[in-house]
């Protein structure tokens, strides 16, 4: 696709996506008073302030929620310009037809029972299409729990307020459930996000369409996108290429194996097609690959944080020799170099250093009390582009010794206020071991620097940022 014509897109993207995350009015189809989403939705839009521009539909009519229940989509006043769908999926052609004719144009459809189950929920999801075909409705899902927009407190699912917070990061997820599982966790790991969109059976908008309405949008900074299969694979290459010029699109697709594959067309009636091509796709276009959720999560985490590094030189400073190798390995395999230190650095750590510690890079600094000297340094070195800072301690010493004033702010010094003498390095802690130690390491280090468990993701996290930095230097 010549550029101009993505660019185009782009734009018409943004203005046709739009009502999804800015209505001005929303309307329930298939509202209940029995548990579900039918009952839920209405009361968190409610309680997220939504009840004055909310109305509400099911044939038996009544009310909910202190809410007038309409019988007919026809009877809602007001303007309405999107449609949550929760039906039984046989009924949603014919409530398609409805909404069309109400003037809505805007519609996502929560109710499964179609592609995913098979020939007939497909030809189910083909009548369903011809519908909104009719009145050019635009649809997200079905199969799918539609969108949130923490800008304005807009949720198509029940959200715990923990989640509701702004943040800089974006979801794209075709399953409703795994991003539902995302906003119940990421507010925990410190991670808050801007907007979140769950696809489903992509009957009509796709990931594509998604990933041009984020390139503009001023809330996200960073894409985290789950992937079973794309709707349209040379389209994809192509988004992704202009978006990730702007923005990181950090990637987890599933169907890796056939069975995979297998797995995800029962899920959301995908085709995930060849592993490895999408492997060339990714590193052809600049998306970041994550192997595992938790790399996904904890790789997003450090691009949501760090600024991206101007070159590819690390620093080590480790309470551990072996985490410190362990670093290095992925380190180094993955394109980062461990270049000597300044002559500036080894006389500042050397001056009250023990004779048996090497002060090298990485530098090991075991029980000697010097970590906060050699971070500082490892800081203030010109030599260096980023830093992995491991620290760990028997968690024993820290319990007994605690209550006697010896801290892990004594031991590892104020991360928070180091981390300002340069603030344009990237800085990753590494704090293994016991959760409550590195619940006080998190306290330490602030939300503007990520803490992590594990020594080699948290060098694979900062070799992306690296390689990522690159890619979007070579494509300015």
């Amino acid at each position: 696709m010549p550029r101009a014509i993505s660019l185009k897109k782009m734009k018409n993207s943004t203005d046709a996506l739009r009502p999804f995350f800015e209505p001005h009015g929303i309307v329930i189809v298939g509202a209940r008073r029995s548990p579900g989403f039918g009952y839920g939705i209405p009361l968190i839009l409610k309680q997220l302030g939504w009840g004055d521009r909310l109305h509400l539909v099911n044939p038996v009519g009544g009310e909910l929620h202190g809410m007038p229940v309409y019988t007919r989509v026809s009877e809602v006043p007001d303007s309405v310009d999107l449609a949550i769908v929760i039906v039984p999926a046989t009924v949603v052609p014919g409530v398609l037809l409805e909404v069309g004719k109400r003037g809505i144009r805007h519609v996502i459809v929560e109710s499964a029972g179609f592609a995913e189950t098979g020939e007939e929920g497909r030809a189910l999801q083909i009548e369903a299409r011809s519908a909104a075909e009719k009145y050019g409705l635009r649809i997200i899902g079905p199969n799918c729990v539609g969108v949130v927009n923490n800008a304005n407190q807009l949720a198509t699912v029940e959200i715990i307020p923990e989640a509701l917070t702004p943040g800089p990061i974006a979801i794209i997820a075709q399953s409703g459930v795994f991003g539902n599982i995302l906003l119940d966790n990421l507010y925990q790991r410190g991670m808050f996000i801007s907007k979140a969109v769950t696809l489903g059976n992509r009957m009509d908008v796709n990931e594509c369409e998604v990933l041009e309405y984020l390139h503009d949008d001023p809330e996200t900074c960073v894409i985290m996108m789950y992937l079973e299969g794309a709707h349209h694979g040379r389209l994809l290459r192509d988004t992704l290429e202009e978006v990730t010029r702007k923005k990181p699109v950090l990637v987890l697709k599933s169907g890796r194996t056939s069975a995979g594959r297998a797995a995800t067309a029962s899920h959301t009636g995908s085709l995930s097609g060849e592993d490895e091509l999408y492997d060339s796709m990714f590193a052809q276009t600049g998306a970041i690959r994550a192997g595992t959720l938790e790399e996904l999560l904890e790789i997003t985490r450090v691009f949501s944080t760090q600024p991206l590094p101007r070159g590819n030189r690390l620093g080590i400073v480790t309470s551990s020799g072996s985490l410190g190798a362990l670093a290095t390995d992925t380190a180094v395999t993955a394109g980062l170099a461990l270049p000597s230190l300044s002559r500036a650095t080894v006389d500042t750590v050397r001056e009250s250093a023990p004779k048996w510690m090497n002060v090298k890079n990485p530098l090991d600094v075991g029980p000697s009390g010097q970590f906060i000297k050699a971070l500082t340094a490892l800081m203030d070195d010109p030599g260096i582009d980023m830093i992995l800072a491991i620290t760990i301690i028997p968690f024993a010493i820290f319990r007994e010794f605690g209550p006697l004033g010896f801290t892990v702010k004594l031991w590892f010094g104020d991360i928070a206020s180091i981390r300002e003498r340069a603030p344009q390095k990237p800085l990753v802690v590494c704090a293994p071991g016991n959760t409550e130690f590195m619940d006080h390491m998190a306290e330490l280090s602030g939300p503007g620097v990520p803490v992590l468990s594990s020594p080699e993701l948290a060098a694979k996290a900062l070799s992306e940022l690296w390689i990522y930095s690159r890619y979007k230097d070579s494509h300015a």
